[in-house]
């Protein structure tokens, strides 16, 4: 898993994969169980990332690291300062784009984003929201087209919509989806 490693040696650390799996475990567990993803994971996680990946290659493996951190970062801080997804996440993926570098997230990053959505909407249909959803989309669509600029119509305080889900779950099965299919556009 660890990119540097991969582009050196030509397949994955067994280390990197053992880290890999114990950071999304406890990932998981922690936004299961307490819908957060602790800054003592993270951090630390961050840090164990950067070091495996300057192991398994050096410099090589320092810029992969935090390219791969830094792409993590532009792609989904704004998200979370958009409130589309909370700090603990943006820094998990900050943790897997240190270990894989910038090409293996953006593979892990499609089917995370797949698993979330889909999460979303069995959420939402078992909560009876998807004729609201449903309703302010084509609202949102009715009104973008008339004012001629994007609009959104947020759901209201107390919709289904509004209770979201556990995207640590997505990111644990998009990183074992992408490690197990690979993206769908590289043959």
């Amino acid at each position: 898993i660890c990119a540097a490693y991969v582009e050196v040696h030509g397949e994955a650390s067994p280390l990197a994969l053992a880290w890999a799996a114990t950071f999304l475990f406890f990932v998981v567990e922690e936004d299961l169980r307490r819908r957060r993803i602790p800054n003592w994971l993270t951090l630390p996680g961050l840090a164990f990332s950067i070091l495996l990946s300057v192991l398994a290659a050096g410099w090589v493996g320092l810029v992969s690291a935090m390219l791969g951190a830094g792409l993590a970062f532009a792609i989904f801080f704004p998200l979370f300062l958009l409130r589309c997804i909370g700090a603990g996440d943006a820094k998990a993926l900050m943790v897997l784009g240190a270990l894989w570098g910038p090409g293996a997230l953006l593979g892990g990053v499609w089917w995370m984003l797949l698993a979330g959505g889909a999460m979303g909407l069995a959420c939402l249909v078992a909560r009876g929201g998807l004729r609201d959803l449903l309703r302010r989309w084509m609202a949102s669509l009715w009104a973008s087209l008339v004012l001629r600029r994007p609009t959104y119509l947020p759901p209201e305080p107390n919709s289904p919509a509004r209770a979201g889900v556990p995207f640590g779950l997505a990111i644990g099965l998009g990183a074992v989806a992408y490690w197990m299919w690979g993206v769908p556009w590289i043959g």
